[in-house]
């Protein structure tokens, strides 16, 4: 009996992160099934509605929790320092979120809104892969810099790669997935 509760015990204390991992792969394969925006001549491959939703909830809890520790430290007459935790939190994943991907007739162009949109020709496509443990899809300039990076929780992942593999020509460098 001592055993079984120790197992039940345990799968209580593992559970938020089975679901955690289950709710993360079901928006991974929702997101596969969508198909990308049109918008004109080019293709939007935007963040799959589910995760959109996911993500402005634990934004919005979080704001929440950071008013919350402001007016607890306001009442009890704590540090401000406290306030850090929660914000750099808010920060880490506003800075983390995937972006939308737009392919045209020019090249491939990701939105960021700190700096400057990243953009990489047709013509300038150096190499594509995917990553083994996370899924996201690297597209590498020639001339440099940080590569493109297709996250598979945006939409229609294998439509961007059947998309960069017709505009960058049939090369060994772009992979196969």
């Amino acid at each position: 009996m001592k055993i079984l509760g120790e197992f039940f015990a345990l799968l209580v204390g593992f559970l938020p992160i089975i679901l955690f991992m289950l709710l993360f792969n079901w928006l991974r394969r929702s997101a596969k099934k969508l198909h990308p925006r049109p918008d004109g001549s080019s293709l939007e491959f935007f963040v799959a509605p589910g995760m959109r939703i996911l993500l402005r909830l634990v934004l919005f809890l979080l704001a929440a929790f950071t008013i919350l520790v402001l007016v607890a430290i306001r009442s009890e007459g704590g540090s401000f320092y406290a306030i850090l935790i929660p914000l750099s939190v808010l920060v880490a994943i506003l800075l983390a979120m995937p972006r939308t991907v737009t392919v045209d007739g020019r090249g491939i162009r990701q939105h960021r809104w700190i700096r400057k949109d990243r953009e990489i020709a047709w013509h300038e496509i150096a190499w594509m892969r995917r990553g083994f443990n996370t899924g996201v899809t690297y597209v590498k300039s020639k001339n440099g810099g940080r590569p493109v990076s297709f996250s598979p929780l945006l939409v229609g992942q294998s439509r961007f790669e059947r998309e960069v593999r017709a505009h960058a020509g049939d090369r060994d460098d772009l992979c196969d997935s």
